[in-house]
């Protein structure tokens, strides 16, 4: 409905609507399935690159040829025509003469100006530069989602790295106190007990002085890559500094971290090691001193923990001397 004073002609509509640049169409069923153009403003005109005597009166399959496009565009209009419903969708002219575009068009049924004749009315925009910019910045996010991905991976990488000896493998003495003081906190809230062991290379600086640091660090690498084939998955292991090492070994009491020590001494002294870069024949035999303790029987902290393996690796050094 519109008001009296809004009262327009006809041909001052049509001049309207040929001043908008959105396609605006009718179009009425044929008898053999498509749909003739009956009606079109200036700008599906344009787009056609066909003046109005080419357009008006043509159907569909005309106009677009006969091709997956035009198929499509007929198919969505005989649905609006059977089920009366408004539809909006999108449409490419991929497939057709024209340039490529892409649309959105809102199809509507209606019965006039001749109620016993039934239209499909539609108004098409070209929504190329939005699907252009929305295509780009879904493909500047998945890019930078990438970067995110990688970055993270990288910052956990250094990460992972900043934790480890470069030369064993094994986490640094910088890390101990962090991890020992949360196996400590679950050692109490699970009443299980915990152990550390602190292992000394005793022919260490015999070994360097003889053989040069280059054997002495491919002996810690070798160390480092045995203990880590050797231990239980849920053992942390340290390089503690210079010959030492350090284990954290949960749910084992003194007697049987004194055990585990044993077996550990036994194990490496029974290995061939032969150094790399020499061509000595002899394997070197390499001797452990280890120090043991464990919560809650010597400590109640990480710090005591620790204290108290050294002063046991002192006496085991002793022993052996």
């Amino acid at each position: 409905m519109i008001t009296p004073e809004f009262q327009v002609s006809a041909s001052s509509l049509v001049a309207y609507l040929d001043q908008l640049r959105d396609h605006i169409f009718i179009a009425e069923p044929t008898s053999n399935g498509d749909f003739r153009i009956v009606a079109s403003n200036q700008a599906m005109l344009n787009f056609l690159r066909l003046p109005s005597q080419q357009v008006i009166g043509k159907t569909i399959r005309e106009l677009l040829g006969n091709n997956d496009t035009a198929e499509r565009i007929v198919n969505t209009y005989q649905g609006v025509l059977d089920t009366g419903k408004h539809v909006i969708y999108e449409e490419d002219s991929g497939g057709t003469e024209f340039a490529f575009d892409v649309f959105e068009t809102s199809l509507f049924r209606f019965n006039a100006p001749d109620p016993e004749k039934t239209y499909i009315g539609g108004i098409s925009r070209n929504i190329s530069l939005r699907k252009s910019i929305q295509e780009s910045l879904e493909s500047s996010r998945h890019k930078l989602e990438s970067k995110v991905r990688e970055l993270d991976l990288l910052q956990r990488q250094l990460q992972e790295d900043s934790m480890r000896d470069p030369l064993t493998g094994l986490l640094n003495k910088r890390h101990v106190e962090e991890f020992l003081n949360h196996e400590l906190a679950r050692a109490k809230r699970t009443q299980h007990p915990l152990s550390i062991l602190i292992l000394d290379i005793q022919n260490f600086k015999s070994l360097n002085e003889t053989l040069g640091h280059q054997a002495g660090d491919e002996l810690l690498r070798w160390l480092g890559q045995f203990f880590r084939a050797n231990r239980r998955s849920s053992d942390l292991l340290f390089r503690f500094g210079g010959d030492k090492f350090l284990f954290v070994v949960p749910d084992i009491d003194t007697s049987q971290a004194q055990a585990f020590a044993e077996v550990i001494n036994h194990d490496v002294s029974n290995e061939t090691f032969s150094l790399q870069h020499t061509n000595k024949p002899e394997p070197v035999k390499i001797n452990l001193a280890i120090g043991c303790a464990s919560y809650p029987e010597q400590a109640h902290s990480s710090f005591d923990l620790i204290r108290s393996a050294k002063e046991a690796l002192y006496r085991a050094k002793q022993f052996k001397n």
